[in-house]
């Protein structure tokens, strides 16, 4: 090489590994910043939302700095975090819509109905103009948010704190994309702490903060929040009927006996618990995975054999080997519980379900069997196990079932990936019938939910990441309680419907490869306006009712933002 080259290469390695460690020195992380001309082109843009009956494409919208986030709290600047309802548009219920780089089509819930949004970010210059109509709202400055700081930061909480100009009840609002999952109200007054619960290691969410005067006024500041990987060993328990990491809300995503070999594929597409070792040791695994994701060991296992993992299973679908008398004592004489091993899993087969055939022994066993499980999880898979071609409404109602035999214990399904069993087709699983299964089971209760088997198509694999990604954003809303919901009776549209701090979250599955129609009554709605998660649809409801139409198979997730 000749000696120029040599020199500039030289150079080029000094000033990169100078930039590199000033970028790294704590408190160097600046404002998020984007340029006037791209920000104004994505907010021209919006989502790249495909239609509501296509398949998504699987991409990280927002910001993108050409740099890894720095962990932590970054400002969103160099941009108009927010402005007024824009020209032309009517607000939807008398919400005010707002623009920003990121989250057009669902940060207007973030303020409750009849407020009116400005920023609290000093203007950013930008080669364009927004005319705003002029609503009727309070008059007035809004309340301007400062000193919005990091108290405690770990992989799966943060606890902000923040001051505001004049007494005001704040919030933040967060997800993956978009913000999406609101935190409790504070009291008005001028300090306010929030923390933020369900997050995810070493990932970035968009975070607003906002605040509201007793007259209606109010403002925002908006952050990309990334937190740490992480850095010390999970300590996970069940609680509120939540699978807890470190006492945080998580909604596992598992896959069953995976080889070490094979396991950067499932990881890829968001799997973070491994059940089993294919080809060796839990230990191994749990080694191999090297805190990039959990390992669940085998109970009858000698606990050398599984150290490092995160909890046990026990044996799958027990259900099968036992008599229908079996009490809990036998069940804990058979596989006795091993203290600080974590929670103990349990798959059973699908006939506990009231409308599947029993086992011949009978049914008895069930209620030992969930009382010896920490996590009760079951198979079913319509297509592969009863080969029936349009049966997906049993997903659902199996998951009621188990819910109920859970007793407010986590529950989750294994959903089928590829074919195993039954020939033909129009029996093979696909991405849709995969989105529909895994939404079906999670608006029965589910929370958690598992892919079988652990290999399937490149097309399939795609469908699992969007449905992980999904789920991921919306953890904390996940594993509430169900509330009242319900569809038109006689359709094949199912629904679960959850709150999470005034937030009503609705899922709407068909069930059907068939179009389908249907009134969903969710009382806590009342009047309010919901839009889905991917900002394809939006409803409003009227006396807790609103109106669906969907696809074959078509899943959705709607939102309404906490009531004033």
């Amino acid at each position: 090489m000749p000696l120029r080259h040599v020199c500039w290469l030289l150079l080029a390695v000094v000033a990169g590994t100078a930039i590199g460690f000033t970028i790294g020195l704590p408190g160097s992380g600046g404002a998020v910043t984007a340029s006037p001309s791209s920000v104004q082109e994505e907010a021209a843009a919006g989502l790249a939302f495909a239609p509501a009956t296509s398949r998504r494409p699987v991409r990280p919208t927002g910001l993108y700095t050409g740099r890894e986030a720095p962990i932590g709290l970054q400002r969103v600047s160099g941009v108009e975090a927010a402005s007024t309802a824009t020209a032309g548009d009517t607000p939807v219920g008398g919400a005010v819509s707002y623009s920003a780089p990121y989250a057009r089509d669902l940060t207007f819930m973030a303020f409750p109905s009849g407020a009116t949004v400005a920023s609290t970010d000093a203007p950013a210059e930008t080669t364009g103009s927004t005319t705003a109509t002029t609503p009727t709202v309070p008059s007035g400055p809004p309340p301007e948010i400062s000193d919005v700081r990091t108290v405690a930061l770990t992989p799966f909480s943060a606890t902000l704190s923040w001051s505001t100009s004049e007494a005001a009840t704040s919030r933040a609002v967060y997800g993956l994309d978009v913000p999406v999952v609101w935190t409790a109200p504070t009291v008005s007054g001028t300090t306010h702490q929030v923390t933020l619960s369900g997050l995810a290691p070493a990932s970035s969410y968009h975070l607003d903060v906002t605040a509201t005067t007793s007259d209606g006024r109010s403002g925002v500041s908006q952050f990309v929040l990334t937190t740490p990987t992480l850095f010390a060993p999970v300590h996970v328990s069940t609680g509120n009927g939540a699978i807890l990491l470190d006492d945080q809300p998580s909604f596992p995503k598992l896959v069953w006996n995976q080889c070490p070999d094979a396991v950067s594929g499932n990881l890829a597409v968001g799997i973070d618990f491994f059940m089993g070792n294919g080809c060796g040791s839990s230990a191994q695994l749990a080694t191999w995975l090297s805190g990039s994701a959990y390992a669940i060991g085998d109970a009858k296992e000698p606990a050398p054999a599984r150290a490092g993992t995160i909890g046990t299973f026990l044996p799958d679908e027990w259900d099968t080997h036992l008599p229908s008398n079996l009490t809990a004592a036998d069940a804990a004489r058979l596989i006795p519980p091993s203290p600080a091993s974590g929670p103990r899993f349990l798959t059973l087969t699908n006939h506990f379900y009231s409308r599947a055939a029993p086992l011949p022994q009978g049914r008895g066993m069930y209620p030992a069997l969930a009382a010896s499980a920490d996590v009760l999880g079951f198979d079913l898979y319509p297509l592969q196990n009863w080969c029936r071609f349009d049966s997906f409404g049993d997903v659902f109602d199996s998951q009621l079932d188990l819910v109920a035999l859970g007793r407010g214990k986590p529950t989750f399904q294994w959903i089928e990936a590829r074919q195993m069993d039954c020939s033909g087709a129009q029996l093979d699983p696909t991405p849709e019938t995969l989105r529909a299964e895994a939404w079906l089971s999670i608006a029965g209760g589910a929370h958690a939910i598992g892919y079988f088997p652990n290999n399937w198509s490149a097309a399939v694999g795609a469908e699992i990441a969007e449905v992980d990604h999904e789920i991921s954003t919306l953890v904390p809303a996940l594993v509430e309680p169900a509330i009242a919901a319900s569809a038109s009776l006689g359709s094949t549209v199912k629904v679960g419907a959850r709150d999470h701090n005034g937030a009503v979250y609705v899922i709407v599955v068909n069930a059907s490869r068939t179009p389908a129609s249907a009134t969903i009554t969710v009382p806590a709605l009342v009047d309010r306006t919901l839009v889905t998660l991917d900002g394809q649809n939006k409803a409003t409801a009227k006396d807790g009712a609103f109106d669906v139409t969907l696809a074959p198979l078509e899943a959705r997730v709607y939102i309404a933002a906490p009531a004033a």
